[in-house]
């Protein structure tokens, strides 16, 4: 066999095998195209069916939830509460009826008053039920609740509120009406007032109006939606109503989608003809999911799968000669050329023409075989002449190496200079940073231990002032007490005890309506100067006027008994002020004792990201007052190893930040959490935001967005390679009004 036909007869064959196979590989992505593309338009199907399940439910239970609050709220008559369930359905034709049930004797307490009477039971007991009836749904009747003592299924409805005292959606029943049975779903929501449980209300929807509204509809030619209650049961089916209130598949399918239901992920099965796919869904506050199924024929899948393997068959076929034509005119040009050149080339080794190149081949044939035999024949031939040239290009290249080696030596050197400089002149960059955030602190410490020291002052004198007058009171006291009356004595140590009890205080508007309170009730008791004794009484912290207060007022030395009371109670508030301001400065000063104290380590130990984070929060939130809201959310209790030294310099960069933007006044959030395999420190403000003109280059060395002579522009950059030391990363998003710097560190173990 010639060269020719045996490299034709390779190639139609190698052609036809790979006709066949990407036919069929075009035929399997055809096919699982079609079956991605039919599976997300079932999820979008069902997506849209849950959502306008959703809505009538949330509609449903919104509805019901108004009349519950306001039966909360007020007391209704059985008339109003009535009025008010006919009105929940009355207008909406998916809603077969509304009722109530009620505990015996809790909704008026009347129960007795209504034996007999229609929507009570045979005790009197308000369980009053409105429905539409079947032959004429715009007739309204009145019935009896039933079931609601049951303690079986039948009596969930009523029972589960009311042991949960949370909202119940039943699962899908048979209800009988007019003689006929009617499948219907119950939306229920407990009713308490003070907390105590008194009944329920709940609307019923009826399931074959939902299926005429959203299931009727066939998508996918013969497929069908079906609505799964989260006992694995059928509440819709919009293919077979006779699967109404029956479980959905068989044992096995059932407990799969109940799973499905539990978790809240999709679940697929196949059935005859075709797929099923289960889409769970939530509805309202109702902790239970429901589901949404929807069925795809098998006929979606393969009905342009065949046209599509037949116009690849044939478009391969039509093509196949053409290629054979082409690779045979490949074959006389790249094989019968090969020949030529082959007794070109050598010609040109016996005419000494050394230089000649032979062109490369794949195969072993004939015509490899002989530019083998004559390259080797021009390789010995040239084997002096290539040494000769490797010599000189050896050397040539070892100049060029060591000329290279000289610059790059020079270069070093000119680097090594200029990065000590630079590290110089950012530490000294850094320091400065430090010592500008180091005096900011300062100054606002010192105004904060100001703001304490001068309210013990004030106490101080206010305590100075009603020693006194306690003093010069006291021998009118002595007298009163040794003489007086023994009920007015007994007032006085009544009231004296109270006022000394009472460490509260009333200010602004609450003291004001108290006052007012306390006046009105003395001028009702007839007495004298009831303004300004009523003042007296609400600021001895009084929340109303008690008997023994009352007395005094009668008394006739009121005046001189109500000054020693406003004195003695004048100290106690005094000394509380001087506890609080001390308390104050306590806190203030140890936690600047805490942050100088890591600030001086300088060796790695295991240490809990928070506890660092405390000490820079405890440190400004003492120095920046009452202005900034610190708000903590430590979720993390993860440790790291690391120099506590490192971390505290980190926070405080980004806390000084914080603090200079939002200028002393706003709230400044603070989250620590994990998340997977790492830690998340989050630092959020409410100042006015990074400028827009300086956000590209925001933790670059000397990019800083303060006005000059206040930032050196280096806070950041530090914070990040404090980070990147540790393995860390960060980021961060702004816009006015919140700021967020976000860091994160992998967890130790």
């Amino acid at each position: 066999m010639s060269l020719r036909t045996r490299f034709s007869l390779y190639c139609a064959i190698v052609l036809f095998a790979f006709s066949v196979l990407l036919t069929l590989l075009v035929a399997a992505a055809a096919f699982y195209d079609s079956k991605v593309s039919s599976q997300e338009a079932a999820f979008a199907k069902a997506e849209g069916a849950s959502f306008e399940v959703r809505k009538i439910f949330s509609e449903a239970i919104s509805k019901v939830g108004e009349v519950k609050t306001r039966w909360e709220l007020t007391r209704p008559s059985r008339a109003s509460v009535e009025k008010d369930l006919v009105d929940l359905f009355q207008n909406d034709k998916r809603f077969l009826g509304a009722g109530a049930v009620f505990e015996p004797n809790l909704f008026d307490g009347k129960d007795s008053s209504f034996i007999g009477r229609k929507g009570s039971n045979s005790n009197g007991r308000f369980v009053p039920y409105f429905h539409r009836s079947v032959k004429n749904p715009d007739e309204i009747s009145l019935e009896e609740s039933v079931y609601y003592d049951n303690t079986d299924e039948s009596g969930n409805y009523y029972q589960i509120p009311k042991a949960t005292l949370s909202d119940f959606v039943g699962e899908p029943y048979f209800y009988p009406l007019e003689g006929v049975n009617i499948f219907m779903i119950s939306l229920i929501r407990p009713i308490s007032r003070q907390g105590r449980f008194i009944g329920i209300v709940g609307l019923d929807l009826k399931l074959s109006d939902l299926e005429e509204e959203l299931f009727s509809k066939r998508p996918f030619g013969d497929g069908h939606l079906a609505l799964i209650s989260p006992g694995g049961k059928y509440a819709v089916h919009g293919a077979k109503g006779i699967l109404q209130g029956k479980n959905a598949g068989t044992p096995e399918v059932k407990d799969s989608i109940q799973k499905s239901l539990a978790s809240g992920q999709p679940f697929a099965y196949l059935v005859e003809g075709g797929n099923s796919y289960i889409f769970p869904f939530s509805m309202g506050t109702y902790g239970k999911n429901w589901a949404i199924e929807v069925y795809v024929p098998d006929s979606v899948l393969w009905k342009d799968l065949g046209p599509i393997i037949l116009r690849c068959l044939l478009i391969t076929f039509a093509l196949l000669p053409v290629c054979l034509y082409f690779l045979d005119r490949f074959f006389c040009k790249f094989v019968s050329e090969g020949l030529t050149e082959a007794t070109t080339f050598a010609d040109s080794l016996g005419a000494g023409n050394y230089s000649a190149q032979i062109p490369t081949r794949k195969f072993q044939d004939e015509i490899h075989h002989l530019f083998i035999t004559l390259e080797n024949m021009k390789e010995k031939l040239l084997a002096a002449i290539d040494q000769q040239i490797r010599s000189e290009k050896i050397l040539r290249e070892s100049a060029e190496i060591y000329s290279r080696n000289e610059i790059i030596r020079l270069q070093k050197e000119e680097l090594e200079v200029a990065l000590g400089e630079l590290k110089t002149a950012q530490e000294t960059l850094l320091r400065n940073e430090r010592l500008a955030a180091i005096g900011r602190i300062s100054g606002a410490v010192s105004h904060q231990i100001n703001n304490p020291l001068g309210a013990i002052g004030a106490s101080r004198e206010n305590i100075s002032f009603y020693v006194k007058r306690v003093v010069a009171l006291l021998p009118f006291l002595f007298e009163y007490l040794s003489k007086g009356p023994e009920s007015e004595r007994e007032f006085f140590n009544i009231t004296l005890k109270r006022t000394l009890e009472n460490h509260k205080e009333q200010i602004g508007k609450k003291f004001r309506e108290t006052r007012h309170s306390i006046e009105a009730f003395l001028k009702q008791e007839q007495i004298e100067e009831a303004g300004d004794k009523a003042a007296v009484v609400a600021e001895l912290g009084f929340a109303d006027c008690p008997e023994f207060i009352l007395q005094l007022c009668r008394c006739s030395e009121w005046e001189r008994i109500s000054e020693f009371l406003m004195a003695v109670r004048g100290l106690e508030i005094s000394e509380e002020v001087i506890h609080r301001s001390t308390d104050r400065m306590y806190k203030i000063v140890s936690a600047l004792e805490t942050y100088s104290g890591i600030a001086k380590e300088d060796k790695e130990r295991w240490i809990k990201v928070s506890d660092t984070m405390e000490v820079v929060l405890g440190v400004y939130e003492g120095a920046g007052g009452n202005r900034v809201t610190v708000e903590r959310n430590y979720i993390s209790e993860a440790t790291m190893r690391c120099v506590p030294e490192d971390l505290v310099r980190l926070w405080t960069q980004i806390v000084d930040n914080a603090y200079q933007a939002m200028s002393g006044e706003g709230t400044l959030k603070v989250n620590i959490y994990d998340a997977e395999s790492k830690v998340i420190c989050e630092v959020e403000d409410s100042g006015s935001g990074i400028p827009k003109n300086i956000r590209e280059k925001v933790g670059e060395v000397l990019s800083s967005g303060k006005s000059e002579g206040e930032g050196a522009g280096i806070g950041l950059a530090v914070a990040a390679s404090i980070s990147k030391k540790y393995g860390g990363s960060w980021n961060w998003e702004s816009e006015p009004g919140c700021t967020i710097f976000r860091f994160s560190f992998p967890k130790s173990e």
